[in-house]
C-alpha cells in the first residue's frame, strides 16, 4: 500500500514539475496545505492539480492557460461557475 501511494505522489510531482517547466519556467510551486494532488501555488497563481492533467492531455498552449485561468477567476468572482477546462477549447472555438 505504501509503495503505491509513493508511486501516486511521485507521478503527482513530476506531472506537476512537467506543468511548472512549460508554463512558468521552472518556477519553484508549493502543494497548498501540503496536499500533493491538490492545490499548487505558483507564481501568485493557483491551480488544482485536475486542470494541471488537463491542460498537459490536451496540449494547451501557455495563452490558452492563462486566457482559461482569466476567465474562470472571472465567472468565479461573478459568483457563476466556470465551464471546466475539459469543455473551455470546445465552448470557445476560436481558441483552439
Amino acid at each position: 500500500m505504501k509503495k503505491l501511494i509513493l508511486n501516486y505522489e511521485n507521478s503527482v510531482n513530476k506531472l506537476t514539475t512537467l506543468f511548472a517547466n512549460r508554463y512558468f519556467e521552472d518556477a519553484d510551486f508549493y502543494w497548498v496545505g501540503d496536499e500533493i494532488g491538490g492545490t499548487i501555488e505558483i507564481a501568485d497563481y493557483y491551480f488544482n492539480f485536475d486542470d494541471i492533467l488537463n491542460f498537459i492531455k490536451n496540449d494547451y498552449s501557455e495563452e490558452q492557460v492563462f486566457e482559461y485561468y482569466d476567465y474562470a477567476l472571472d465567472e468565479t468572482m461573478a459568483e457563476r461557475s466556470p465551464v471546466n477546462i475539459k469543455n473551455y477549447l470546445k465552448m470557445i472555438p476560436s481558441k483552439k
